[in-house]
């Protein structure tokens, strides 16, 4: 993976935790649950990079 695809991969993932956390502080589900879907491991590019991870070996 490019490092410009690795920092765009660790910003959104910041981005889902942030969102998560302030919407269950303020009590926004809406907010809460797509920063449920932005978290780390729920993306599909995160899983397509760690099954070639896998086969390179």
């Amino acid at each position: 993976m490019s490092l410009t695809r690795k920092i765009k991969s660790k910003t959104r993932a910041i981005q889902g935790w942030i969102m998560l956390y302030f919407g269950r502080a303020t009590g926004n589900q809406h907010l809460e649950s797509k920063g449920l879907a932005g978290r780390p491991g729920n993306s599909l590019g995160q899983r397509s990079g760690k099954i070639r991870k896998m086969f390179k070996h």
